[in-house]
């Protein structure tokens, strides 16, 4: 099985719900093609350098997959066709990467902090 980097940017305009569903679809579609989704980053809305679309804001989402090449037609297939978005790239990583590279790390437990106490001079 091959890793894949896809980078997509989605309307700005579309709502919370919306972005779920394609989300969802977009899982669906991976699943049925034998893949699976390692680690999906919703970077938030940014501004782009030039308009795209006639947009200069972007939804942007970073997706990382495990699968068989023929996966990946249909991916770009699907991404083609909706008209939410804007652009799209799809990378096939190279060998040497793992899939453990790519997992989610696990974030580390804060450290507590002892509430520290400040003495105030007062003048006179």
């Amino acid at each position: 099985m091959n890793l894949y980097e896809i980078m997509f940017i989605l309307s700005p305009d579309m709502g919370e719900e919306e972005r779920e569903k394609f989300i969802s679809r977009l899982n669906g579609t991976i699943t049925r093609n034998k893949g699976e989704v390692i680690r999906l980053n919703d970077l938030g809305i940014k501004s782009m350098t030039y308009k795209i679309k006639k947009k200069s804001r972007g939804q942007y989402v970073l997706l990382y997959l495990e699968g068989p090449g023929a996966m990946v037609a249909e991916i770009e297939r699907m991404l083609r066709i909706d008209e939410n978005v804007i652009r799209f790239v799809v990378v096939k990583l190279d060998r040497h990467v793992t899939r453990q590279d790519l997992e989610p790390k696990a974030e580390p437990a804060p450290a507590q902090a002892e509430p520290t106490t400040q003495n105030e001079e007062v003048g006179a």
